[in-house]
């Protein structure tokens, strides 16, 4: 698959100073959160997005600018049709600020475009044959993440999913995680960490938990993450930071340290929010 996922851009303005282009987002930014929050966009949130009304009200406001500055910077495409409204950014820019509620740095440098379908969607995929030779299908999709390139959506999943805030699976965090995943350059499940000790950390948690989810699917054991993370570790982040927010109690019950190194990377205590 050419991205990350689960079963393209407008001309670009050139300045002559990087500075000049910082003082035009700090600009840009300064005038859109000096303006209320529409009360439109409220009712999106409280209609289409379970995870706000768990918030507390300064993480609700923090989300509130975060959302608004993600959908007016990030270019949005509608595919076969489909019309981008305030409610799909809305909706969609609200999840993948969540991910990065507590994160002091510029979140998504590696998202421009964010492309939506109304539906599910086929996409070319190629499969290795011997003898050199790759052969070529349509494959089923819901949404992916490419390393140089968007994210492809499915709008009909991002409200299935979303709607069944607690069943661990929301196709916006699974994609956004990715993008995460990524930052530092390879879709590898390892995103950018602060420190030595938290990479050591993260690698040995993270590997004895990806090996644990295997031998559960394996074994056919019940279990808090979707067996799709067990494709490879990149898909192993995204399935945990799915359950992570999504079932954050369970999570810390059943794989306290998994749910303990997602809690240090992402900043949040999502078993309190379920």
């Amino acid at each position: 698959m050419n991205g990350q996922g689960r079963d393209a851009g407008p001309a670009v303005r050139r300045y002559n100073s990087g500075m000049d282009l910082f003082h035009l987002f700090r600009n840009q930014r300064a005038d859109i959160l000096s303006r209320p929050f529409p009360a439109e966009w409220l009712s999106t949130l409280q209609a289409n997005v379970g995870h706000y009304g768990r918030l507390t009200a300064s993480e609700q406001s923090k989300l509130e600018d975060d959302l608004r500055v993600f959908a007016a910077e990030k270019t949005w495409e509608g595919a076969q049709g489909f019309e981008i409204t305030d409610e799909v950014k809305v909706s969609i820019s609200a999840l993948a600020c969540l991910l990065t509620l507590a994160m002091p740095a510029e979140p998504y440098p590696n998202v421009e475009t964010i492309i939506v379908y109304p539906a599910a969607y086929r996409a070319p995929a190629g499969r290795q044959m011997s003898g050199g030779i790759v052969e070529e299908s349509l494959e089923g999709r819901l949404g992916e993440a490419h390393q140089r390139g968007p994210v492809i959506l499915s709008w009909a999943d991002v409200l299935r999913e979303e709607a069944a805030a607690d069943d661990g699976r929301n196709l916006v965090l699974h994609e956004f995680a990715h993008k995460l995943d990524m930052r530092d350059g390879e879709a590898n499940g390892v995103p950018y960490l602060r420190s030595r000790s938290a990479c050591d950390d993260w690698s040995r948690v993270m590997s004895a938990e990806y090996a644990n989810l295997k031998d559960d699917v394996e074994h056919g054991r019940h279990t808090p993450l979707d067996p799709y993370g067990t494709a490879n570790p990149a898909e192993f982040f995204a399935v945990a930071t799915e359950a992570f927010f999504e079932r954050g109690r369970r999570l810390r019950e059943r794989r306290p340290a998994l749910y303990r190194v997602l809690q240090d990377y992402y900043g949040q205590d999502t078993s309190a929010r379920t």
